[in-house]
């Protein structure tokens, strides 16, 4: 897959580990979310589960910080938050199909997963993302998915499950 920053990504998918690969101006930065243990798995979440203490991200083989919300009913407890060398990343939702990401308060892009399965990135026109902001993104987007309902739609849904006459 071509990323439209001029930077080649590859994205590799297994059962319970992400990684992607990002070649930019000759080097390769490295992103990798992976579930540790044991934990009870949810086939609604890529990568099986949204609990901070099942999992583990690295990039270029160094640990970072990586608070997942639990992902239930708001689109706020949908949020993603990864700590790496001095500088905050926020991945959330925006819409029921896109989610964003933010370095530092700034938008970078807006991630959606296509008809087709794929991960897409859009990338904000001011935005000058390095290949760091590329790879977590992209391990974001395909540990995690994109997007969330709002809260009302949410506790609809919640509703018409629990209604036996469905």
């Amino acid at each position: 897959m071509t990323d439209a920053r001029a930077a080649l990504v590859d994205i590799e998918q297994t059962d319970g580990r992400v990684v992607i690969r990002v070649l930019a101006s000759g080097s390769t930065t490295v992103a990798v979310v992976e579930r540790v243990r044991d934990p009870k798995l949810h086939p609604h979440i890529p990568i099986g589960t949204r609990e901070r203490q099942h999992l583990r991200m690295m990039l270029d083989d160094i640990p970072v910080h990586l608070d997942p919300g639990p992902g239930r009913y708001s689109r706020h407890s949908y949020r993603v938050v990864v700590e790496h060398e001095g500088h905050s990343y926020v991945y959330r939702p925006k819409t029921p199909d896109t989610s964003r990401l933010t370095r530092d308060g700034w938008r970078l892009g807006d991630f959606t997963i296509t008809a087709k399965g794929e991960l897409d990135a859009d990338w904000h026109e001011e935005a000058a993302p390095e290949p760091v902001d590329v790879a977590i993104g992209y391990a974001l987007g395909a540990a995690f998915g994109a997007g969330a309902d709002f809260f009302l739609v949410s506790m609809l849904n919640l509703v018409d499950q629990a209604d036996p006459g469905h």
